[in-house]
C-alpha cells in the first residue's frame, strides 16, 4: 500500500614574469614601514616613562602596585574581597562554591575551591545571602538554604527578608511544619513582619488548610495588609466558601484595610467561574465606593462569564458600558456568546465595530469563529472566515485548517477536505492527514487512502499510532478483518506500537464476524491493560455466540479489576438476551443497572420493548413505553406498533400513532408501513 566531483589538483605557481621580487615588495612598502617604525618608537618611549612612574609611586588599591594580588598573590586580601567573591559566585549560579565560601567544609561539586585568602572571617553580605537562599529554595535545597540563614543569624546580619524567603520556600515545597518553625524563630528574634506571616498563610491556603489560615490572620501580632487578606480571600473563593469570603472582606473594611482591584477581581473571577454572575455584577458596582476602578481584565472576566452561561445580551451591555476602553479580549468574549447563540449577523456587526474602534480581530477571534462555526456544522462560513484572515494581517495556522478539514471529513465531504489539505498555506501535520484519512476510510476509498499515506511520506510527515488505528478500525468495521491484520503487522516497521485502541478495534472486528474465540484469545494475550472498550468488544462476541457463562465471568473480571461496566456493557447484554428470546433474563440484567449507578438510555428501552413485542407481550411493552425515564423515539413506537399490528389490535395501534404524532415524534418509513396496514384493516373492517 505504501511503496517508495570537486577538483583535486592544486593551483600552479604564477609564471616568473608575474612574480613580485622581494626587492620590489620592500621598495613598494618602504614608506608605511617607516611610519610603523616611528609609531613603535613612540609607544616604547611611553612605556618606559610609565614604568619609571610606577616604580616611584602607585595609588593605593590600583593594580600593579607592590600590594596588588595580581603581582603578589601572597599579599593580604583587600577589605570586602570575600563578599565580592560570594556575590560573583551567586551571580554565576555556582551555589556549591558559594556555600563553601560562606560556610566552609569539603567540596561537593566540580567547581574550583575557594582561595584560602577568601576564608578570612568577615560579616556576610545580607543581600547576597538572601539571593542565595532564594536560589537554593528554587532548587528545593531547603536544608542548605536554612544553613545560610543560620550563618546570617550567627553574624547578626539576618533580616526579615532572609526569614521570609525561607518560609516561602518551605511552603512551596509543602513542608508547612518547617515553615511554622522558621516563623516562630523569626518571631522570637523580632525578625518577622507582615510578609513572613503572609507567606505561611499562603502556604496554608495552597494546601487547603483554610481554618489554619484564618486562625493565623486573626492572631498576627502585626496588622495584616491588603495582600494578606487577598491571599486568604483567594483560598476561600477557590473552596467556594462564599459567605466566609464576604465576611473576610467586611473585616478588611472594619480594620481600615480597604480592598483594592485585586480583592474585587479575585471574587468576581470566582463568581463568574461558578455561574454566580449577578453577585459578580454587585461587586463590580461596589468598586467605586472604595476608590477602585474596574480594569479591562475584570470586564473581560464578566463578559466571558455571561457569554459562557448564555446571557449574551448582558455580555453586550457590559461591553458597551465599560469605564475603560475594551480590548480584543473583551470583544472575543462577547463574540463567543454570539457564536454560541448562533447570532451570526451580530457576529459580523461586532467584528466591524472592532475594526472601526481600532481594535482589530486577532488569532483568538478567528479561532473562536472557526471552532464555533464547525461545531454548528456551518463549515462553509468557517471556510469563508479562513479566507478573510489575510485581510487583517493574519495567516491561518495549522490548527484552524485542521478544524475545518475535520469538519468536512466528518460530514462526508472528503474531496473538499482533500482539496483544502492540498491548498494549505502552512505545512500540514499528522493531524491534518489523519483527518482526511478518516474520511477516506469511512468512504471505503482504500486506493486514495494508500495515495494519501504515500503523500505523508513524501512530505516527511510522520505516521503515528493514530494513523494505523484509523485504518485498522475502518477495515474492521467494514468486515475486512484480514486486511486489518496485515496493516497491524506493519506497525513495527514504522516504529509504532499497537495500543489498547488498536487491540479493541481488532477484537471488535473479530466479534462482529462471529470469530468469538479468536477475539477472546486476542483479548487474553494483548500486552496492554484492558479498558472498558476492549471488555465490551469481547463481550459482544461472547453474547453473539450465546456464551453466557463466559460473559458472566468476563463481567466479574471487569469488576475485580476496577473497570466498572457502563451503559454499553448492559446494552450489549440486554440486546443479545432479547434477540435470543431470553427477555426475562434481560429484565434481570436491566434491574441490576442502578446498583452500578447507571441509568437506562433509549437503546436499553428499545431493546426491551422490541423483545416484549416480538414475544407478543404487548401489555409489558406498552407499560415500559409509558414509564421510560427518557423520551421515546420513533424506534420505540415502531417496536410496539409492530406487535399491535401482528396481533391485529387495530384500535390500540391507531391510538398509539395518534400519541406518537401528538408528542412530535417524527414517523419514518417503518411507521408508514404499519400505518398502511392499519388503514387497510379499517377499510376492510
Amino acid at each position: 500500500m505504501m511503496r517508495m566531483s570537486s577538483p583535486s589538483s592544486s593551483a600552479a605557481p604564477p609564471p616568473a614574469a608575474h612574480r613580485i621580487s622581494p626587492l620590489r615588495l620592500y621598495t613598494k612598502h618602504s614608506k608605511p614601514r617607516h611610519r610603523h617604525y616611528r609609531l613603535a618608537a613612540a609607544v616604547a618611549a611611553s612605556t618606559r616613562r610609565t614604568g619609571r612612574r610606577s616604580q616611584s609611586w602607585t595609588p593605593p588599591g590600583r593594580p600593579g602596585g607592590a600590594g596588588s594580588i595580581w603581582v603578589n598573590p601572597s599579599a593580604p586580601p583587600r577589605p570586602g574581597a570575600a563578599s565580592r567573591t560570594l556575590r560573583r559566585l551567586v551571580e554565576l549560579d555556582d551555589l556549591d562554591a558559594a556555600l563553601r565560601l560562606l560556610l566552609g567544609g569539603p567540596s561537593t561539586a566540580t567547581s574550583t575551591p575557594a582561595a584560602a585568602s577568601d576564608s578570612v572571617p568577615e560579616p556576610p553580605a545580607v543581600i547576597t545571602c538572601n539571593i542565595l537562599i532564594k536560589k537554593l529554595c528554587a532548587r528545593r535545597r531547603l536544608a542548605d538554604a536554612e544553613r545560610v540563614l543560620e550563618a546570617l543569624k550567627a553574624s547578626g546580619a539576618a533580616d526579615a527578608v532572609s526569614h521570609n524567603t525561607l518560609v516561602a520556600g518551605y511552603c512551596r515545597d509543602g513542608r508547612l511544619s518547617d515553615a511554622e518553625r522558621v516563623l516562630e524563630a523569626a518571631r522570637a528574634s523580632d525578625a518577622a513582619n507582615v510578609v513572613t506571616y503572609t507567606a505561611l498563610i499562603d502556604g496554608y491556603c495552597r494546601s487547603g488548610r483554610l481554618a489554619d489560615a484564618l486562625r493565623l490572620i486573626a492572631s498576627m501580632p502585626v496588622a495584616p495588609d491588603t495582600y494578606t487578606y487577598n491571599t486568604v480571600l483567594k483560598g476561600l473563593c477557590g473552596a467556594k466558601q462564599w459567605e466566609e469570603a464576604e465576611e473576610l472582606r467586611a473585616e478588611m473594611i472594619r480594620n481600615n484595610c480597604h480592598p483594592n482591584e485585586v480583592t474585587f477581581a479575585t471574587q468576581i473571577r470566582a463568581f463568574c467561574q461558578n455561574g454566580l454572575l449577578d453577585r459578580a455584577v454587585e461587586l463590580l458596582e461596589q468598586m467605586p465606593q472604595y476608590g477602585c476602578t474596574p480594569d479591562v481584565i475584570i470586564y473581560s472576566t464578566l463578559v466571558n462569564g455571561f457569554s459562557e452561561h448564555g446571557r449574551v445580551d448582558k455580555a453586550l451591555e457590559l461591553l458597551n458600558t465599560m469605564l475603560c476602553k475594551p480590548n480584543t479580549v473583551c470583544y472575543n468574549a462577547a463574540l463567543k456568546g454570539l457564536c454560541i447563540s448562533g447570532r451570526w449577523e451580530e457576529v459580523g456587526e461586532l467584528i466591524a465595530e472592532m475594526v472601526r474602534k481600532d481594535c482589530p480581530p486577532n488569532d483568538a477571534t478567528f479561532s473562536t469563529l472557526i471552532n464555533t462555526l464547525c461545531q454548528n456544522r456551518l463549515v462553509e462560513y468557517a471556510t469563508e472566515v479562513l479566507g478573510k484572515m489575510h485581510k487583517y494581517g493574519y495567516k491561518p495556522d495549522v490548527v484552524s485548517y485542521n478544524t475545518i478539514i475535520s469538519c468536512l471529513s466528518e460530514q462526508g465531504r472528503v474531496d473538499d477536505a482533500l482539496k483544502l489539505l492540498n491548498s494549505m498555506l502552512c505545512k500540514p501535520d499528522t493531524i491534518s492527514f489523519n483527518a482526511v484519512l478518516k474520511g477516506l476510510c469511512r468512504a471505503e476509498r482504500w486506493c486514495d487512502t494508500a495515495e494519501l499515506i504515500a503523500k505523508m511520506f513524501k512530505e516527511d510527515c510522520p505516521i503515528i499510532e493514530m494513523t494505523f488505528n484509523i485504518i485498522i478500525d475502518s477495515l474492521c468495521q467494514n468486515g475486512l478483518v484480514n486486511d486489518a491484520i496485515e496493516v497491524f503487522e506493519l506497525m513495527p516497521n514504522y516504529r509504532c506500537t499497537p495500543d489498547i485502541v488498536t487491540y479493541s478495534s481488532l477484537i471488535n472486528g473479530f466479534s462482529e464476524q462471529g470469530l468469538d474465540e479468536v477475539a477472546f484469545d486476542l483479548f487474553r494475550s494483548m500486552p496492554c491493560k484492558a479498558d472498558i472498550f476492549s471488555y465490551n468488544a469481547v463481550l459482544k462476541g461472547l453474547c453473539t455466540a450465546a456464551r453466557w457463562d463466559d460473559a458472566g465471568e468476563l463481567i466479574a473480571d471487569m469488576v475485580s479489576k476496577d473497570c466498572a461496566p457502563n451503559e454499553v456493557t448492559f446494552n450489549i447484554l440486554i440486546n443479545s438476551l432479547c434477540q435470543k428470546g431470553l427477555i426475562d433474563r434481560a429484565i434481570e440484567v436491566y434491574e441490576q443497572m442502578p446498583k452500578y449507578g447507571i441509568t437506562p438510555d433509549i437503546f436499553t428501552y428499545n431493546a426491551l420493548i422490541n423483545g416484549f413485542s416480538e414475544q407478543g407481550r404487548l401489555d409489558d411493552a406498552l407499560k415500559l413505553l409509558n414509564t421510560m425515564c427518557c423520551q421515546p423515539d420513533t424506534i420505540s413506537y415502531n417496536s410496539v406498533l409492530k406487535g399491535l399490528c401482528r396481533a391485529e389490535q387495530w384500535k390500540h395501534a391507531e391510538k398509539l400513532v395518534t400519541e406518537m404524532l401528538r408528542k412530535n415524534c417524527t414517523p419514518n418509513e417503518v411507521t408508514f408501513k404499519y400505518a398502511n396496514q392499519l388503514f387497510v384493516s379499517n377499510r376492510t373492517g
